[in-house]
């Protein structure tokens, strides 16, 4: 049996550059992974293939029973598995929960079923899922481009504190997607110098879910040595140098929003950190 923290990620910059002939969009992202994990435990079993989270969607329809789909078909074994994920990451929140989920099974799958496979093959599995799963294979502070798929890491990860206020509500990423796509020219200059907290998706997300600018206004209020929005939302988030600056700013947004999510959280040096083997 493995137990696994599967780790959150905030883009700390993101730049939409074109939309390819695929139908992705070439990307080029400033990506810091950080300490809110879902927790998942994985256990060899008979020959099923079981699931069991919150999330009340089908098996073939949630990344992690994909994921160990994946690798068991890949194998070609037989072998079953049980896995329980507590679900901690917000879902439509622009945080990569379901990715961090997908690449934490991906390596624990392919740990209980030795031999393992080479980190490639692990890599290109993960880019099958979603373009976001690679990255938590690697973790920390790294400059996604492609479509997200390409991870280059950077060193050392950020030292700041972290607030994020995660509104009550979902952002739907293909329609932000699409609302960016469709009012603002692309940018044909290819990657540059990432600025920390430009996000290209604000604006789209904005206009699709007003009520998203009073949270917006307010992390920008806070002092903070910058802000951002992370993915295409609807998480904001602010960067301290000073943990007690961090944890007033993290009393103040809770005393304002009360039906909003508010953390304080440091960034990893890895996408996922196993707890135990059995």
């Amino acid at each position: 049996m493995i137990s696994i923290l599967a780790y959150a990620k905030i883009n700390l910059s993101l730049s939409i550059l074109r939309r390819r002939e695929d139908g992705f969009h070439e990307i080029d992202s400033l990506i810091q992974t950080i300490d809110l994990a879902d927790e998942i435990t994985l256990k060899r079993t008979g020959e099923a293939l079981n699931v069991e989270n919150d999330l009340g969607i089908p098996p073939q329809d949630d990344l992690a029973w994909r994921a160990a789909r994946l690798v068991l078909d890949e194998k070609r074994s037989r072998c079953g598995m049980q896995i329980t994920v507590h679900k901690r990451i917000p879902t439509g929140a622009g945080l990569g929960g379901g990715s961090s989920d997908a690449a934490a099974v991906l390596w624990a799958v392919d740990r209980l079923t030795p031999p393992a496979l080479p980190c490639e093959r692990l890599l290109s599995l993960g880019a099958q899922l979603g373009s976001d799963v690679p990255l938590f294979l690697s973790g920390g502070l790294m400059r996604a481009t492609g479509r997200g798929e390409k991870i280059a890491p950077i060193f050392p990860s950020r030292r700041e504190h972290f607030v994020l206020i995660i509104p009550p509500m979902h952002c739907d990423t293909a329609r932000v997607y699409r609302e960016r796509q469709g009012r603002i020219a692309p940018d044909l200059g290819g990657p540059s110098k990432p600025q920390l907290g430009k996000n290209d998706l604000y604006e789209a997300a904005i206009f699709l879910y007003p009520e998203l600018k009073s949270y917006a206004q307010a992390i920008k209020e806070l002092g903070a040595e910058y802000v951002g929005m992370s993915g295409s939302g609807s998480t904001f988030f602010a960067a301290f140098n000073d943990a007690k600056l961090a944890a007033r700013a993290h009393a103040t947004m809770q005393a304002a929003f009360t039906r909003a999510q508010v953390y304080v959280v440091r960034g990893t040096s890895t996408g996922f950190l196993a707890k135990g083997e059995e």
